[in-house]
């Protein structure tokens, strides 16, 4: 759950693109596509008039090719996919299929559309080999795809043969209406991840970015804050737990509350399959929520007659501490792991990572500095306590019978 951290990611991680498709028409009439870039493959779509869609899906060469795929929808669930892999005797396998979740993809019998792969405008060779299909065309102006780049070849050319998972999948979406130039030709191996021009994210990828930015704002800069505000000016001032109450409630809890309704919303998009990062979250969230219930119980509600501090005042330092490290762990998976693997978009740049490795280091730093005030924060306790019970009406009660 998959911060400043993602501001960073979000204005500085570099969106590849790929280059404009061309114009490939005979019959005079003006083609339009559009091609799209990830980290692993681009995709090139070409409409030329003639009722059918050429799609071009290209490696970008960052990893070795086993198969590339793409869906015409926006989740795994149900979506009609094309996966194609070369074969070992130069041939090329054509394979339309669907799957029920984030689970391998069956041949689908009956499909909506019939998919041709062309063998002729297909490259199997060099670094960044190129599979090409046509389909008939639909009325979709605005195409919401899927696409899955996988390293391992099946063991078989057979459309039904096993598939090792993919190494990166995600959403992309493609303007069909998009006129193309006719100045030069239509190879979209010139399209890749490293071209200048940004793609656009989608939909989803502004979700998860949303998700990613709120989480780590609310967890790991204004919890942190409330938790030093706390540890600072306890000893200084008395009206030190509004400003503590008003940062880990008022302030963090709108905040993560989005933040963790955008990750369910952005996993729910791309079929809601579960890994570590999902599930710590969850873990993570309803720590927060513990933590802020506790916090209530223990300033509203206190034990009469209490000669130490009580059981869960510590718990309630330990839980913080807990949920601030979990923190750290969950935006670490978030731009390490998650974003590149739900986007495409490649890896963010080593600045995230030295950004979050400072903040890491400053904030236990800190906090553990503060603790050099606990032996005037238990004096000032300790002074408060015996005013109470010099105040208290017993104890002038017994003052009054001893004189």
């Amino acid at each position: 759950m998959f911060s400043p951290l993602f501001v960073i990611l979000g204005l500085c991680v570099s969106f590849g693109s790929g280059s404009p498709l061309f114009e490939r028409d005979s019959n005079g009439i003006s083609a339009t596509g559009d091609s799209q870039c990830t980290e692993y493959m681009c995709i090139s779509a070409i409409v030329n008039g003639t009722g059918s869609v050429e799609y071009e899906l290209t490696s970008t060469g960052a990893q070795a090719l086993g198969w590339m795929a793409m869906g015409f929808g926006s989740t795994m669930a149900n979506t009609p996919m094309v996966i194609m892999w070369p074969n070992s005797d130069g041939s090329i396998t054509l394979s339309q299929r669907t799957s029920t979740g984030h689970s391998m993809p069956t041949v689908q019998s009956s499909p909506p559309r019939i998919a041709a792969a062309s063998t002729t405008l297909s490259t199997t060779s060099g670094t960044k080999p190129k599979l090409v299909f046509t389909i008939p065309a639909n009325t979709d102006t605005q195409q919401s795809i899927i696409w899955a780049f996988g390293t391992t070849a099946p063991s078989s050319s057979a459309q039904d043969a096993t598939l090792q998972q993919h190494v990166g999948f995600g959403p992309l979406t493609l303007d069909l209406t998009k006129p193309l130039s006719s100045n030069s030709t239509s190879s979209s191996s010139s399209s890749s991840a490293s071209s200048s021009s940004a793609i656009p994210l989608t939909s989803t990828q502004r979700i998860i970015l949303a998700h990613g930015i709120l989480c780590a704002v609310g967890f790991l800069f204004i919890l942190p804050a409330g938790a030093l505000l706390a540890r600072y000016m306890r000893t200084f001032s008395n009206k030190w737990f509004m400003g503590h109450a008003v940062m880990q409630f008022i302030l963090s809890g709108p905040v993560i509350l989005v933040g963790v309704s955008l990750g369910f919303a952005s996993s729910a998009q791309l079929g809601g399959q579960s890994d570590m990062h999902k599930r710590y979250g969850v873990i993570l969230f309803l720590f927060y929520l513990l933590q802020c219930s506790l916090g209530a119980v223990i300033h509203w509600i206190k034990p009469k007659n209490a000669k130490r501090r009580p059981a869960q005042n510590y718990f309630h330092g330990v839980l913080g501490i807990a949920i601030i490290g979990l923190a750290f762990y969950q935006v670490w998976t978030g731009y390490h792991t998650e974003w590149p693997k739900m986007t495409g978009l490649g890896n963010v740049p080593n600045g995230v990572n030295v950004f979050w490795l400072v903040w890491v280091v400053l904030i236990p730093v800190l906090y553990f500095a503060g603790l050099a005030l606990l032996p005037r924060q238990f004096g000032q306790e300790r002074a408060y306590k015996k005013a109470e019970v010099i105040d208290s009406p017993a104890f002038q009660a017994f003052q009054m019978r001893a004189v």
